[in-house]
């Protein structure tokens, strides 16, 4: 059986409401908190809005495999990987006001006991303007507030994972319109499954910066050299350098931050 043959299966809202009820918390508490995702009764007359949850749905899982096994090539690992519900942050604003951000996933990559933490938009270039314009202002609101803080050591850098070119450009076009100042980055699925001329995939120099132009660069700097057993190893003594915020580019130099 080809994997385009294979039977996929998705949860119905009738399902979520028997975890919902399970777990003893209304259906929209359990829709919006769980860690679970599922196709609504209302889409269920509509074959092809299931269909677009489906192939969403893949083509996330698909990079964090990826990243997974790519991270583990090179002696690391991703250490945590946390789906929507997971992902979700609500916080209050430099203002005072309540926002929330909701990305597809997270996740930590672990370099030793360093962690480098990242949120990923999975694009499969079906957004229209107004959709981005809600959620890149909740980005803008998030990064602002530095409401990471609460979670994370660090400053999360936003990866928009495209299902092609033209979804990767209209992402950065929107990105560059909304002017977020923040360590956004984009690439295009290709470029880390099928190039043969990159064989690090999602850990390649692979990601464009959304705040316009420059040469691509890889979510963590890649060593000069590596030894059999895939240790890193840099000149001045460190086996890595972290990534910082957007300006100059994600890469520099520091030393290691233990993860809160």
């Amino acid at each position: 059986m080809s994997p385009d043959d294979d039977v996929r299966y998705v949860l119905t809202e009738q399902g979520m409401r028997f975890l919902a009820a399970r777990a003893g918390v209304p259906l929209s508490m359990f829709g919006e908190h769980g860690a679970v995702t599922y196709v609504k009764e209302a889409d269920q007359g509509h074959p092809e809005r299931a269909v677009r949850h489906v192939e969403h749905t893949l083509g996330l899982n698909r990079f964090m495999v990826g990243l997974a096994r790519d991270a583990r090539a090179r002696g690391w690992l991703l250490a945590e990987w946390r789906n929507e519900a997971e992902s979700t942050c609500r916080f209050v604003d430099q203002t005072g006001r309540p926002a929330w951000i909701r990305p597809d996933a997270s996740g930590l990559v672990g370099i030793g006991d360093e962690r480098v933490p990242f949120l990923v938009e999975y694009d499969r270039g079906t957004l229209d303007g107004g959709d981005y314009s809600g959620k890149f202002e909740g980005y803008r609101r998030y990064y602002a507030s530095e409401a990471w803080r609460v979670a994370l050591a660090r400053e999360p850098v936003l990866l928009f994972v495209c299902s092609d070119d033209r979804a990767e450009r209209r992402v950065i076009e929107a990105v560059s319109a909304a002017a977020i100042a923040a360590p956004v980055f984009a690439t295009a699925e290709w470029r880390f499954a099928r190039d043969p001329a990159n064989p690090a995939g999602a850990l390649g120099q692979i990601w464009q910066a959304a705040s316009g132009g420059g040469p691509r660069r890889s979510l963590v700097p890649l060593p000069v050299d590596s030894d059999a057993a895939g240790a890193t190893r840099k000149s001045g003594g460190g086996v890595y350098e972290r990534p910082r915020r957007l300006g100059a580019g994600v890469e520099t130099s520091g030393r290691p931050e233990q993860e809160h």
